[in-house]
């Protein structure tokens, strides 16, 4: 038994489901639901746009030249054996003819990019392995063409037929190619560079990178702890995004699951359901508290203007008596802001980060007012303040 069949296993795209969505992941990789939805289309037209290509340089392995006519009579008649219903189209103003054309199109335009496709020579196709992280997992290593260029320098060639084109800095960022020059290193060791070329067939465009081998040691870092919070989830929940439309599990979901179970009914029968009218009522109650919370902030504002007029902190009423507080604060940037972190810097360099909580901004504000801190200290950290006033009212039964 080799040293690597003992290992648990992971994929690039099993990573990528439980960053996408972890309830996703639960349902894929640990409860192995079975779904009524076979595939979406755009896998689908993808699967057969690889196979086609991969048949292209099958052939020119051995020196013979399909053409692009042969080409297309492969896609199409494995189109037509391999389509069924149970196929997904989520856009409804696209039809499966309309994807297999574009399938069609994508070919075409590569064969006419690249032809006589002497650019390297190909070693591997479809190319699946496993490479070792550590001594408890490995990675699951599938390259859809291999090729050497000479002089050490070995290509990693991905097809894409996804509708977005990214950007050379998410490129640079990409994990899977990266994942798989560190199994080419392993296997070639006259290898001196290894470039990561993605083909993204709906634009006729490639993308090139390359990873020093720094990056592929924190590479290997990154991957071994995201597979640490994978088997650390307990949770596993839902999270919403584009991506759901495409999802098999869609129908279980409980983020969608009352939303589709609905979604069909008649007017009447909509709006008899339970969720649907526990929904509505508690929209219809926000929006009254939401403007009763508006008449509240008025009326405060007119008390706390009282109490400045007739110089009180106390308005009584006939049941109730109001204590009004109000407080001059120095008001601190917030995490989210953009000037946070050189604050942060600012109260490290002085020596105070400690006395402020992990820069509480309600703690910094409140030593802004003390005498504990020099004046110097305070006007190096008031230049990132503004002044506000906070108020409060409390209120007791007379």
């Amino acid at each position: 038994m080799s040293f690597t069949s003992s290992l648990k296993s992971y994929s690039h795209s099993r990573l990528g489901t439980f960053e996408n969505c972890r309830l996703s992941y639960k349902y894929k990789y640990i409860d192995h639901i079975e779904t009524e939805i076979e595939n979406t289309v755009e896998a689908f037209m993808g699967s057969r746009v690889h196979d086609t290509l991969e048949l292209l340089y099958k052939r020119l392995m051995f020196e013979k030249l399909l053409t692009l006519q042969e080409l297309f009579d492969f896609y199409n008649k494995a189109w037509d054996k391999e389509w069924s219903d149970g196929i997904l189209i989520v856009r409804d103003e696209l039809s499966a003819e309309d994807y297999r054309k574009t399938g069609l199109r994508m070919i075409r335009d590569y064969y006419n990019h690249y032809q006589p496709f002497d650019q390297a020579r190909t070693i591997a196709l479809e190319n699946q392995d496993f490479y070792p992280l550590d001594d408890n997992y490995k990675m699951h290593i599938r390259i859809d063409r291999l090729a050497d260029a000479g002089d050490g320098v070995y290509e990693i060639h991905d097809y894409k037929t996804s509708n977005t084109l990214p950007t050379q800095e998410k490129a640079d960022a990409d994990r899977q190619l990266a994942l798989y020059s560190l199994w080419v290193r392993d296997q070639y060791k006259d290898a001196k560079k290894v470039r990561l070329i993605w083909h993204y067939l709906q634009f006729d465009k490639e993308i090139v990178s390359e990873r020093s081998d720094e990056q592929l040691a924190e590479l290997k870092k990154d991957i071994l702890a995201l597979i640490k919070d994978v088997e650390q989830e307990t949770e596993f929940k839902p999270k919403t995004s584009a991506l759901c439309s495409w999802c098999a599990f869609k129908p279980i979901c409980p983020a969608w699951k009352h939303e589709l179970s609905v979604e069909d009914k008649p007017v009447e029968d909509f709006l008899k359901d339970d969720g649907v009218r526990l929904a509505n009522e508690y929209d219809q109650l926000s929006e009254k508290i939401a403007a009763l919370e508006q008449q509240k902030a008025k009326v405060r504002d007119d008390l706390f203007l009282f109490g400045k007029q007739h110089k009180v902190d106390t308005v009584i009423g006939s049941d109730v008596k109001l204590k009004l507080w109000s407080m001059k604060v120095h008001k601190f940037p917030g995490k989210r802001d953009p000037d946070f972190e050189e604050l942060k810097m600012t109260v490290k360099a002085l020596g105070k980060y400690n006395e402020v909580s992990d820069l509480d901004t309600f703690a910094l504000s409140r030593k802004m007012g003390s005498p504990e801190w020099s004046e110097d200290i305070k006007k190096t950290i008031r230049r990132f303040s503004h002044e506000d006033e906070v108020q409060r009212i409390y209120p007791r039964k007379r």
